[in-house]
């Protein structure tokens, strides 16, 4: 969460300096590395944090192993990198800058080869604040370098040479700090081949899930231009970072439900919290979109990128309760349910965006984002019942709804009264005293809170 503030922070800087057309390329060639990234990861790391937790294979082993395979995966990867930036530039609309900046983006993924496992191990010792204290240092000197280019005019590219630099730091530092913790606990051994069998659906899902999210903004700079695509990317950007709070608290829980026999109350658990707070997070962002985008982007982005963010923002819970509810079934052994559901947002995402942005631009792409989590919500929750059939996701979310449509009238008034940071402080004071009065602090939920706050 402290990096993602530190990248919230650099955000302020690039928006403004890249302006909407430059932003607008730089989210294409980021988003489009992210794919890539994903087809290197092939939802191994999930794979190696269980079976390693398990004590199903040995630690050195699983390191040695798949990192051959994703060095064998950048290199295929060579393929789609040349061809979009080749044959399929036009398409894009991408100046030659921004294809130089992708070619250095896509070889900064190379050391992450070592470092996307070194990761796994280190989650499977549930040693996550080894892995977030490397990220928040990482983007402390990632935004402080990426300043310094920008400030000298070295704009997309300078971007993409800190991305190498720091990426090379990053994987020596997580490959350092693998060794001294290790995880040679087990003696079973597994061959390339059968973690390719096993990680598969792993892959499959998490390719599924990122193309279901974040293809529109692929499609907005050919269909709505790269203006649009630029203050969609604003807006992206803020609620990008909302996300981090299931993102975390998942990742950090995952180790655990794979070591689990009983999944009910853990998902009871954490879908009432990630609930209590997507909530009135999406709420409040919603509410505040306009003054949070001149803050962030500049009047520059206005009114679209808030319009943009006041719906897109419509997600947020929504995604941490999918978000959640796939770890839940992947510990559970079940991954390969959710592949389905992951193609079913995904055409429904394409078709709709495809349809709906060149007509409504930005706009048609927020909605296609909220409705695909709709789209992906029904399978999860079909797929959940038959893993944990007594949580309800009604009765976890009644309470903290109710609270929210309580507190949102208020932070509405204050913002237009007084001042934006009058609602946030009026509304932080309003949201909780409404939750424990309606019961949403269940007894459970204050044992775990007793127990964090201890000395």
């Amino acid at each position: 969460m402290a990096a993602r503030l530190i990248d919230a922070a650099f955000a302020l800087v690039y928006l403004r300096l890249l302006g909407p057309t430059g932003t607008g390329a730089y989210t294409f060639v980021v988003v489009f590395t992210t794919y890539l990234d994903t087809v290197v990861d092939f939802g191994l790391n999930a794979l190696v944090a269980r079976e390693v937790a398990r004590g199903v294979v040995d630690g050195a082993g699983a390191f040695r192993r798949v990192s051959i395979l994703r060095l064998g995966l950048w290199c295929i990867g060579l393929v789609l990198v040349a061809t979009v930036y080749g044959p399929l530039r036009g398409l894009s609309r991408l100046d030659d800058e921004a294809v130089l900046a992708g070619w250095i983006f896509y070889l900064a993924l190379l050391p992450s080869v070592a470092a996307k496992t070194a990761t796994g191990l280190l989650w499977a010792a549930e040693r996550l604040e080894l892995t977030a204290g490397v990220q928040v240092l990482t983007t402390v000197l990632r935004t402080a370098l990426g300043g310094v280019v920008l400030f000298a005019g070295w704009g997309l590219v300078g971007l993409a040479v800190v991305s190498l630099v720091i990426n090379v730091v990053t994987a020596g530092v997580l490959f350092a700090m693998m060794l001294r913790v290790g995880r040679a606990v087990a003696r079973g051994a597994r061959g390339q081949v059968a973690w390719l069998r096993e990680a598969w659906p792993l892959f499959i899902n998490q390719l599924l899930q990122g193309l279901f999210f974040k293809v529109d903004a692929l499609l907005l700079p050919g269909l709505a231009g790269l203006s649009a695509a630029g203050a969609y990317g604003a807006a992206y950007r803020v609620s990008e970072g909302a996300g981090v709070v299931s993102s975390s608290f998942t990742l950090a829980l995952f180790p655990r439900l794979a070591r689990s026999a009983d999944l009910t109350d853990a998902y009871r658990l954490g879908l009432r919290i990630l609930l209590q707070v997507g909530l009135p997070l999406a709420a409040g962002v919603a509410l505040l979109s306009e003054p949070i985008v001149r803050l962030v982007g500049g009047r520059a982005y206005l009114p679209d990128a808030a319009i943009a963010l006041a719906i897109l923002i419509c997600y947020l819970p929504l995604s941490y309760t999918n978000g959640l509810t796939q770890y839940v079934l992947i510990a559970a052994g079940r991954q390969r349910l959710l592949t389905k559901a992951f193609v079913a947002a995904l055409v429904f995402n394409v078709v709709a965006n495809v349809l709906l942005i060149p007509r409504y631009s930005l706009v048609g792409a927020a909605w296609v984002t909220v409705l695909s989590e709709v789209v992906l919500l029904v399978p999860f929750r079909a797929a959940a019942r038959a893993v944990a059939p007594d949580v309800g996701l009604l009765e976890a979310a009644r309470a903290p709804l109710l609270a929210t449509l309580l507190m949102a009238p208020v932070v509405w008034w204050l913002r237009d009264a007084l001042h934006p940071l009058a609602a946030i402080v009026a509304g932080a004071g309003v949201y909780p005293l409404a939750l424990w009065t309606l019961g949403g602090i269940d007894a459970r939920q204050r044992q775990v809170l007793g127990a964090l706050l201890r000395p």
